[in-house]
């Protein structure tokens, strides 16, 4: 049995308002990609032109898939043409999974 993909990506944008509005774009896309379970975008606190995608994959065969298809995907094209610099990107595997306690009521 196969086991989740987490990807994570780290880049620099030119112009946050312009590249958010594209990735969301790409986010309504990606859904329909086989393997896709979800995709969390996040932004800088201290360097607004610092974003951050974690995307979920069901394997890494899935990510991997996609990764090909993004780049002739069109519904990518506004949010490639908004990076300015990869910072990072990589797959990763589980290794171990913590929660906070409960409280006590």
């Amino acid at each position: 049995m196969s086991e989740p993909c987490l990807e994570l990506v780290v880049f620099k944008i030119k112009d946050a308002e312009k590249a958010r509005l594209a990735r969301r774009t790409a986010q309504d896309t990606v859904k329909t990609y086989d393997g896709f379970i979800s995709w969390t975008a996040y932004e800088g606190h201290e360097e607004e032109n610092l974003f951050a995608d974690v995307v979920m994959w069901r394997d890494l065969a899935s990510a991997k898939a996609a990764a090909e298809k993004v780049m002739k995907d069109p519904a990518f094209a506004a949010i490639m043409a908004e990076i300015d610099g990869l910072v990072s990107m990589a797959h990763y595997h589980a290794d171990r999974t913590v929660t906070a306690a409960a409280e006590a009521a």
